[in-house]
C-alpha cells in the first residue's frame, strides 16, 4: 500500500507531461497550418505584383531604348493599376512628341537638302557633324565619309578656319570670298549656333562664279568698247592732224588720207551697228520675223554677195549642194546675217589662194549649214572662247581687224531659232563651223 502511494505521484506527473506535450504538439500543428496558409495567400497576392512590375520595368526599358510604342497594359485596380496607366500615358505623350521631333527633323533635313548652296555643320571642335547633299556633291564624298573631318581638311583656307573660329568663339556671322578648283568662287558665311546641341557653327557656301565672270565680262567689254573705238577714232584724229599741217593742199594727198578717214568712219559704224545688234539679240527685244524660207537660195545669195571678195584674195568659193535643203521657217535675214560673217571670217583668216566652201542638208526635223575654209585654224585652246563678245583668237594673226563681236551675234542669232552652232578646227588645218537649226519653230 505504502508502495501505491509512493507511485502514484510519479504517475500524476507523467500523465500530465504527456497531456502537455500532446497539448504542444496540438497547438505547433495549427501555427504551421496559419503559416502555411499565410504563405499560400501572400503568395495569391505577390505574384501578380511581382508580374505587373516585371511588365513595367520591362516596359520602362524598351521606351528608354528608343521604342516609343511600348506599354505596360495593366489596368487592374489598386496603385498597381493606377502606376501602369499613369505609365502607359507617360509612354503616348513621349511617342507624340518623339514623332513631332523627328517630323520637324526630317522637314529640316529634307530643306537642308533641297538647298543649291553646300551648308554644313561643325561641332565645337570644328569638325563635320552634317553636310547636306549640295555639300556632298561639291566635294564628291559622302555624309558618312565626310562627318568627323576637320574644317581644316575640308577646305584648307586659312580665311576660313579664322571665320569659323571668330563666329564660334564670339558668336558672330563672318563672310568672305574663297576660289576652289575649276575657277568656282564661293561666298562662305560662318554663324553661331545657339542651343544648337553638337551644332556649334554653320557654314553656308553660296556660289558667286556667275557673278565673277558676270563681273569680267563686263570689264573686258568695257575695256574691248575702248579699244575698239579708240583705234578708229585715233585714226581720224592722225588723218585731221596730216590734213591741217599742209596735207590739204596735196589734193592726191588729201584724198588718200580722207578716204582712209572715210574707211575709219566707216569701221566705227560697223562696230556701232553690231553692238546694236548684239544687244536687241541678247535682249529679245526685236522678235524673230519667221517665214517660210527656201534654204540653197539663201545660201546661193550668201556666197554671191561676197564672191568679189573672195576672188580679190584669189580664193575660191564652192558651194556644195547635193540634194535641195528645202525651206525652213526662219529669220532669213538673222540667218543670212549669220553666214554672212563666217564667211567674212573664213576670207579673212584663209590665205590667199586658198579655198571656202558653203553647204546645206536637210533632214526631216533639221537644216545643216557649214562653212569650211583652208585657212590657218584656231587653237584648241581657244576653240572654247570664240563666241564670247570681243574674243579674238590671235590678235596678231587678225592682223587688227574685225571687232570680235560677228561670232557672239552668230551664237545668239541661231540659239533665238532654238539651234546650235559649234567650231572645229586646228592650227594650220583650216576651221569648219557647222550651225543646225530646226525645220520648224519649237
Amino acid at each position: 500500500m505504502n508502495r501505491l502511494w509512493v507511485l502514484l505521484p510519479a504517475a500524476v506527473i507523467a500523465l500530465g507531461l504527456a497531456s502537455a506535450v500532446a497539448a504542444l504538439q496540438s497547438a505547433l500543428a495549427g501555427v504551421v497550418v496559419a503559416v502555411v496558409g499565410g504563405v499560400a495567400v501572400a503568395a495569391l497576392v505577390l505574384v501578380p505584383v511581382f508580374r505587373t512590375t516585371r511588365t513595367i520595368g520591362i516596359a520602362a526599358h524598351q521606351l528608354a531604348a528608343g521604342d516609343y510604342a511600348a506599354r505596360a497594359g495593366y489596368s487592374g485596380p489598386g496603385e498597381l493599376g493606377e502606376l501602369s496607366e499613369a505609365f502607359d500615358a507617360m509612354a503616348q505623350r513621349v511617342q507624340v512628341q518623339m514623332a513631332a521631333a523627328s517630323e520637324g527633323r526630317n522637314r529640316l533635313m529634307a530643306a537642308l537638302d533641297s538647298s543649291v548652296d553646300p551648308v554644313i555643320a561643325l561641332d565645337s571642335e570644328a569638325r563635320v557633324v552634317f553636310a547636306n547633299l549640295a555639300a556632298q556633291h561639291l566635294f564628291e564624298r559622302d555624309a558618312k565619309t565626310i562627318a568627323g573631318d576637320s574644317i581644316a581638311w575640308l577646305l584648307p583656307d586659312e580665311q576660313v578656319i579664322d571665320a569659323v573660329r571668330s563666329s564660334r568663339e564670339s558668336g558672330t556671322q563672318t563672310r568672305i570670298d574663297i576660289e576652289q578648283p575649276g575657277r568656282r568662287f564661293f561666298q562662305v558665311v560662318t554663324s553661331s549656333i545657339t542651343a544648337g546641341g553638337e551644332w556649334a557653327v554653320l557654314v553656308v557656301l553660296h556660289d558667286v562664279s556667275d557673278v565673277r565672270r558676270t563681273e569680267q565680262i563686263r570689264r573686258d567689254f568695257v575695256a574691248n568698247v575702248s579699244h575698239e573705238l579708240r583705234t578708229p577714232l585715233a585714226g581720224i584724229k592722225a588723218v585731221i592732224e596730216t590734213l591741217a599741217e599742209g596735207a590739204l593742199d596735196d589734193r592726191k594727198a588729201a584724198m588718200d588720207f580722207l578716204n582712209r578717214a572715210d574707211s575709219e568712219v566707216d569701221r566705227l559704224i560697223l562696230l556701232v551697228e553690231e553692238l546694236l545688234d548684239l544687244s536687241r539679240i541678247e535682249s529679245g527685244g526685236v522678235p524673230l520675223e519667221r517665214r517660210e524660207t527656201d534654204i540653197d537660195a539663201l545660201v546661193r545669195e550668201v556666197a554671191d554677195r561676197l564672191r568679189p571678195q573672195a576672188e580679190r584674195k584669189r580664193l575660191d568659193l564652192v558651194l556644195e549642194l547635193p540634194g535641195s535643203a528645202g525651206t525652213a521657217t526662219i529669220d532669213s535675214a538673222r540667218i543670212e546675217r549669220a553666214l554672212l560673217n563666217l564667211v567674212l571670217n573664213a576670207i579673212k583668216f584663209t590665205p590667199d589662194g586658198g579655198a571656202i566652201t558653203m553647204s546645206a542638208e536637210g533632214t526631216r526635223s533639221t537644216i545643216v549649214l557649214k562653212v569650211r575654209d583652208t585657212g590657218i585654224g584656231i587653237d584648241s585652246a581657244a576653240l572654247p572662247r570664240i563666241f564670247e563678245r570681243f574674243y579674238k583668237a590671235d590678235l596678231s594673226r587678225a592682223g587688227g581687224a574685225g571687232s570680235g563681236i560677228g561670232l557672239a551675234i552668230v551664237k545668239h542669232a541661231i540659239e533665238a531659232h532654238g539651234g546650235s552652232v559649234r567650231a572645229e578646227s586646228a592650227l594650220g588645218a583650216g576651221s569648219t563651223f557647222t550651225i543646225t537649226l530646226p525645220r520648224l519653230p519649237a
